[in-house]
């Protein structure tokens, strides 16, 4: 097995219901290193130009790299992949939190998702059992009450659930796919393929941890890239602001998308980092072993 992987795929095919696991091509592993590459591999033996990316049989593929679920710092992202329904070609997200590392704690290093179900399901991934599940009653939910209403029925307070909202459920070809409350896999339309399959949850969960080749000397390398990320200017930036302390800059420079870059500026004095922090912030949170800690938790009071 190559260390760092679990050696293991599940491959789920949501017309017939079958759910089987399969070892992790090792060649591809070692060629494509990162789940963005390693799902682009595995997709690519799976579309063609045909391929309708809102059809059945467009993959949807959730997908780990070598260090996710590591203590590597800032490592515990996941890649989520299909042909995008939004620009009818390669489609990409990612998303931090804890969704990428509970799914190799699992036994997993990614899901391969074919087919459409005839109803809404939600596929649940734990060490011992890989499940669909109805969701009829998850159709129409937001993402925030779907994650509560499975945490609620599983028992399970510690899973980490990827969902999509209405958005998804009716195709909307910007619609995102959420997990961990408010983490996005924002780009490229995926949540639309997810709606398309009717597939409302995924929800993971388990306690295994990634075999290391060499652990002592991962232990030394991860030390010594939290020192540095503890005196990196940037990494300091964004944990004092956030992401929103780009917002100003960004404004700047002409990076941020006014109405979809059809517009030069406007006024974000009460979208910065800074602003954030003096009205609405309450706690900084961070991803899995991520030390910036760039997301927010705040307080509307209307």
């Amino acid at each position: 097995m190559v260390t760092g992987y679990t050696g293991r795929l599940l491959r789920v095919d949501l017309a017939t219901s079958r759910i089987a696991e399969e070892p992790l091509n090792l060649d591809y592993a070692g060629m494509f290193i990162g789940g963005s590459g390693l799902a682009s591999r595995y997709l690519y033996d799976m579309v063609t130009r045909e391929t309708d990316p809102l059809g059945a049989e467009n993959p949807l593929v959730f997908m780990t790299g070598p260090l996710t679920g590591t203590n590597a710092p800032s490592c515990g992202r996941f890649a989520i992949c299909a042909r995008s329904p939004l620009t009818g070609f390669w489609g990409e997200a990612n998303s931090g939190g804890i969704f990428g590392p509970a799914l190799k704690f699992a036994g997993y290093d990614g899901i391969i998702i074919t087919g459409s179900s005839p109803k809404p399901v939600c596929l649940e991934i734990t060490e011992e059992n890989v499940n669909l599940k109805d969701a009829s009653h998850l159709w129409g939910q937001d993402c925030y009450q779907t994650q509560k209403i499975i945490k609620d029925e599983t028992r399970k307070p510690k899973s980490s659930i990827a969902c999509i909202g209405v958005a998804g459920e009716r195709k909307s070809k910007i619609a995102a796919i959420m997990n961990d409350h408010g983490r996005a896999a924002g780009r490229t339309g995926l949540g639309a393929v997810m709606g398309s399959k009717k597939l409302k949850a995924v929800s993971v969960s388990g306690d295994s941890r990634p075999k290391l080749a060499k652990e002592d000397t991962f232990i030394e390398a991860t030390r010594e890239a939290y020192r540095l990320l503890k005196n990196d200017m940037t990494a300091q930036m964004f944990r004092l602001g956030g992401t929103a302390i780009y917002t100003d800059i960004g404004m700047m420079y002409g990076d941020v998308p006014v109405r979809y870059y059809t517009q030069g500026t406007f006024d974000v004095s009460n979208l910065t980092g800074g602003a954030m922090e003096e009205t609405i912030l309450t706690d900084i949170v961070g991803c899995y072993r991520c030390p910036i800690a760039c997301g927010r938790k705040i307080r509307l009071d209307e």
